[in-house]
């Protein structure tokens, strides 16, 4: 697959795009795309590196994606 950044060294893969498209369509079904699960992968593991960061609680996670979701519509609608 895609290589998000060579400074992370993460590699897109479908079972992470597709295990993060579920969680949008369950949680967030009017902003659920592949596009968009891709740019949230990307920006999320972008995110963890800064911070140095490999396990995240999942309050983080909620709090990140809604950011996420915001700031992406603001650039890609």
């Amino acid at each position: 697959m895609k290589k998000v950044d060579d400074q992370i060294g993460y590699d897109l893969n479908e079972a992470d795009i597709d295990a993060v498209l579920r969680y949008m369509e369950l949680n967030d079904p009017e902003h659920a795309s592949p596009e968009r699960a891709v740019r949230f992968l990307a920006t999320w593991k972008k995110n963890l590196r800064e911070r140095d960061i490999n396990s995240p609680l999942e309050s983080e996670l909620d709090k990140f994606y809604k950011q996420f979701i915001e700031d992406d519509l603001k650039k890609h609608e």
